[in-house]
């Protein structure tokens, strides 16, 4: 069986058409071999996150890999007996919390509650108005000395890879033929930069000088804010949650509370 029979239906060149089978795959991810809620609601201040072990707070994950994060995400998190809803802390398999949290509204956590912040290719997920929105929240539960952290597709990448034919669009494209996400894409420059708009549930694609912006909006210090190299920041810890799938299409981003 062809990669393409194995996908019947599909077709990249019909991005409305793929939505729901996108979010189908999605959906499937979203699973754990234990959940377990836990006693007492979400820590709201920083001594109940403390008195939890948590440290900080990576979104878009719902099973973070830092052993003291809180990881969250828009979608429920479903176990072999439970499913998860928001307003609930949950123990994944044993050895990680989670609560499932919605970035276009308030964070449930007072001023000051954590140490660190971290999101892994989720901005260009929404709007920019919510963006600024949820990093203002982020900046607002930061403690003073914490640390944001986002990573995001580059726009400028794509871009001077589609000038130039530098070769990142064919690189590129070859990784995520290895992952087994739907059958192979087309190899077109412009169907490869347009995918990076138009698929995914992307809503905003970002450079350097937009994360820039946004976080500045967001009421971040300019001079607090800087490009960071892969698992290379202020923290190594957080730095170190990069995930090294994505390297070739990322720019990496901290920026100081």
């Amino acid at each position: 069986m062809t990669k393409q029979e194995a996908f019947p239906g599909w077709d990249w060149d019909d991005p409305d058409g793929l939505a729901g089978q996108l979010d189908r795959f999605s959906a499937d991810v979203a699973t754990c071999r234990t959940l377990e809620p836990a006693a007492g609601g979400l820590p709201y201040d920083h001594r109940d996150f403390t008195d939890l072990g948590i440290t900080g707070i990576e979104f878009a994950a719902f099973r973070t890999a830092h052993p003291a994060g809180l990881g969250t995400d828009l979608t429920a998190l479903r176990g072999p007996d439970a499913v998860t809803a928001p307003g609930t802390l949950y123990r994944v398999d044993g050895d990680r919390w989670f609560t499932q949290l919605d970035v276009s509204e308030p964070l449930p956590f007072a001023d000051a509650s954590v140490d660190w912040v971290y999101a892994e290719h989720l901005i260009e997920h929404v709007t920019m108005p919510v963006a600024v929105g949820w990093l203002r929240e982020a900046r607002r539960v930061l403690r003073p000395g914490g640390v944001l952290r986002i990573t995001t597709p580059d726009l400028a990448r794509y871009l001077v890879g589609y000038a130039t034919g530098n070769g990142f669009l064919t690189r590129h494209r070859r990784r995520l033929v290895t992952t087994g996400f739907g059958p192979p894409m087309p190899a077109r420059p412009a169907f490869l930069v347009n995918q990076i708009f138009r698929y995914y549930g992307h809503q905003w694609i970002y450079d350097l000088d937009e994360l820039k912006h946004v976080l500045t909006l967001a009421g971040f210090e300019e001079g607090g804010i800087r490009h960071c190299a892969y698992r290379e920041g202020a923290r190594p810890d957080v730095a170190d949650l990069d995930t090294p799938f994505r390297t070739d299409e990322t720019v990496y981003v901290e920026a100081d509370r």
